[in-house]
């Protein structure tokens, strides 16, 4: 039986408490700084991350060293814990976007465990189902969709990833999310504040009406956590 106690990761607290109990001697808990890289593209990963609070955002680097987000991930769960992803470099590199906590485990402990526990296959797999879904759908947004909608997205993305509605988001980590311009994401931020959705400020940014700002996202937030609740588990 789970054990909603075992963990704030919400992956690890899925997990039967015997299967925990594979990963739980070799568990480190890490400080997480905004900023800090905890993998760069290219290296082959010495831990896999489960984060208790605070945001990983993995990133695309190109060639003038410039960032482009692809995914983030938070306490629901983990970074660097694809099944057989042992030993292979990693093509993002994974930099903290809101501070907080994480465990932190070595490679060779986190694949002996895996290869003991068919829970935490399982449950790494559905993980690995909804990173993918996101993905998917963050190509279509990003064809399909206004600043507005996918900026909103994200935020709401943030919301419920970590918990808050009050966090730093500088103007160039919104334009890094997104892949646009810092002007574009003045423009909408300020039209947001406006309509007294967000409170913006020396690069803190509050949510004041969560289903105001879920009402200017766009479809693709839906789909994804109606996708997301599919595949969980009871």
């Amino acid at each position: 039986m789970a054990s909603s106690q075992q963990s704030r990761n919400f992956l690890l607290a899925s997990l039967p408490a015997a299967d925990f109990d594979l990963l739980r001697p070799n568990l480190q808990t890490i400080d997480m700084l905004r900023g800090q890289m905890l993998v760069r593209s290219g290296d082959i990963p010495k831990r896999a991350y489960f984060p208790k609070s605070g945001i990983i955002a993995s990133c695309v680097t190109f060639d003038d060293g410039s960032l482009i987000e692809a995914r983030i991930t938070g306490r629901e769960g983990a970074v660097g814990a694809a099944i057989g992803g042992g030993g292979r470099p990693s093509f993002t590199s994974a930099v903290v976007r809101l501070e907080g906590q994480s465990y932190a485990i070595d490679y060779p402990s986190f694949e002996t465990a895996m290869g003991q526990s068919a829970a935490l296959r399982a449950v790494l797999a559905k993980h690995e189902a909804f990173q993918q879904a996101i993905s998917d759908q963050s190509v279509a947004c990003n064809v399909a969709h206004v600043t507005e909608e996918r900026l909103a997205r994200r935020l709401m993305r943030l919301h419920v990833m970590s918990g808050q509605t009050s966090f730093v988001a500088t103007q160039e980590a919104m334009a890094e999310m997104l892949g646009i311009r810092r002007n574009a994401v003045s423009l909408v931020a300020h039209a947001m504040q406006e309509a007294n959705i967000i409170r913006y400020s020396r690069g803190r940014l509050e949510i004041v009406d969560l289903d105001g700002l879920r009402s200017r996202s766009c479809e693709c937030y839906d789909a994804v956590m109606t996708y997301r609740d599919r595949i969980e588990p009871d």
